[in-house]
C-alpha cells in the first residue's frame, strides 16, 4: 500500500469525526430513500384511485417507484461527492506545506507521482467507504422493480469515476496554492466549472445551436422522430453521463411516476431524434377525450381490463451511449491534473557530479 496513503488513513480514522461523518452520511441516505419512496408511493397511489386502477397496476406502480428511488438515489449521491470531495483533497498537499512537512516528503524515497497518487487514494477511500456504506439501499428499488443490478453498478460506477476527477483536480490546485483556505476555494470553483460550466455548455448548444433542418421525419415508437444531431457538450457532463449509464433514455415506457432524470433526459432523446417535449407525455394523465388514462401515446392505457400495454416499446438508438465518452473525457482530465500537481511538487535534484566535486575540494 502507498505509504503516504497508509499514514493518512491511519490518522484519518483514529479520530471520532470519521465515525460520526459515516454515521450521518448512511442516516441521509437512508432518509433520501425514505422520502423518495413515499413521495413515488403517494403519487402512484393517487394516479391509480383516481382511475380505479388495481391489481397489474400497482405491480406497474411498483416498476416506477422503483426508478424513482434509484435515481434519486444517485443524483443525491453524485451532488454529494461534488461538495464532499473537493474539500477533502484540496488540502492534502497545502496542508503539508503549512505543517512544513512537504520538504520532508519531497527528500524521501517516494517520487513524486507516489506522493500525489497517495494523497488521492487517501482523500478517495473515505469517499469509497461512503457509497460502500449506502450500497445496501441500493438493493430495494432493485427488489420494486424497473431497474436491474446493472443499473445500478452503472450508476455507482460514474459516481465514483467523477468523484476520482474531482479529487485529482483538487489536488491540482492544492499543489499549486500557498493556503489552505485559498485550495479549498480554488477546488469548489473548478468544480463548478466542471459541473454548471458543462451543463451551462450543453444548454447553449441545446437551445443556440440548433439547426433548421433536422432530417428526414417519420414514427417511432409512436412519436416524432427525425436524423438527430449530435450534442458534443454532453460528452463532459458528468450528472448527464451518470444518467445515461444508469437508464435508457429511449426506454418510451408509460411511466406512472415521473423520474427526476427527466430534466437530464431530454438532450439524451435529442441526440437520437426525438422531441424533448415527449418525454412530458410519457407520464399516466387523465384524459377528458377518452374517459380513461391517455392510450394515444407508447404504454396504452387503462380500460375495464385493467392496464394494456403498460410495457410499451424500447426505440433504437441511432448514436452510441454518452457515457463512454464521459469516461474518456473524466479519464483524460484525471491523468493531466495528476501530471501537473506531481510536477509542482517534484523533489529538486541533486546537484550535478562535478558541482558535487568542486564543493568536496573547496571544503
Amino acid at each position: 500500500m502507498n505509504p503516504v496513503a497508509q499514514r493518512e488513513l491511519q490518522e484519518r480514522f483514529r479520530t471520532i469525526r470519521s465515525p460520526l461523518i459515516l454515521s450521518v452520511w448512511v442516516l441521509a441516505a437512508g432518509v433520501v430513500t425514505f422520502l423518495a419512496f413515499v413521495v413515488a408511493s403517494n403519487a402512484a397511489s393517487n394516479q391509480l384511485n383516481s382511475f380505479g386502477g388495481s391489481g397489474l397496476g400497482s405491480v406497474a406502480a411498483a416498476s416506477s417507484i422503483g426508478r424513482f428511488v434509484l435515481h434519486s438515489l444517485l443524483l443525491g449521491m453524485i451532488i454529494s461527492i461534488l461538495f464532499v470531495v473537493p474539500g477533502q483533497a484540496a488540502v492534502a498537499v497545502v496542508g503539508e506545506r503549512e505543517r512544513q512537512t512537504l520538504p520532508l516528503l519531497q527528500v524521501s524515497q517516494l517520487s513524486s507521482w507516489r506522493i500525489i497518487t497517495g494523497k488521492l487514494w487517501s482523500a478517495l477511500a473515505y469517499i469509497s467507504l461512503l457509497l460502500i456504506a449506502t450500497t445496501p439501499l441500493m438493493v430495494i428499488p432493485v427488489l420494486l422493480g424497473g431497474v436491474t443490478i446493472g443499473n445500478v453498478l452503472a450508476g455507482l460506477g460514474m459516481v465514483a469515476v467523477t468523484a476520482i476527477m474531482v479529487g485529482a483536480v483538487s489536488l491540482w490546485v492544492s499543489a499549486r496554492s500557498s493556503s489552505m483556505q485559498g485550495a479549498v476555494l480554488g477546488a469548489y470553483v473548478w468544480t463548478v466549472v466542471l459541473v454548471i460550466g458543462a451543463m451551462g455548455l450543453l444548454i447553449a448548444e441545446f437551445f443556440l445551436l440548433e439547426p433548421d433542418d433536422m432530417g428526414s421525419q417519420r414514427i417511432v415508437a409512436g412519436m416524432q422522430r427525425d436524423d438527430g444531431r449530435e450534442l458534443y457538450s454532453s460528452w463532459v457532463n458528468p450528472i448527464l453521463g451518470m444518467v445515461d449509464a444508469s437508464a435508457n433514455a429511449v426506454d418510451f415506457r408509460t411511466q406512472i411516476v415521473a423520474s427526476p432524470y427527466r430534466p437530464f433526459q431530454g438532450a439524451l432523446v435529442v441526440r437520437q431524434g426525438f422531441d424533448a417535449g415527449d418525454l412530458g407525455r410519457l407520464s399516466i394523465s387523465p384524459s377528458p377525450e377518452f374517459g380513461v388514462f391517455d392510450s394515444r401515446f407508447p404504454g396504452g392505457g387503462f380500460g375495464s381490463g385493467g392496464i394494456s400495454g403498460l410495457s410499451g416499446s424500447v426505440a433504437s438508438t441511432i448514436r452510441g451511449p454518452v457515457w463512454p465518452r464521459t469516461l474518456a473525457y473524466q479519464a483524460a482530465v484525471t491523468v493531466a491534473a495528476l501530471w501537473a500537481a506531481q510536477h509542482i511538487i517534484r523533489a529538486p535534484r541533486p546537484p550535478r557530479r562535478g558541482l558535487r566535486r568542486r564543493a568536496s575540494h573547496a571544503t
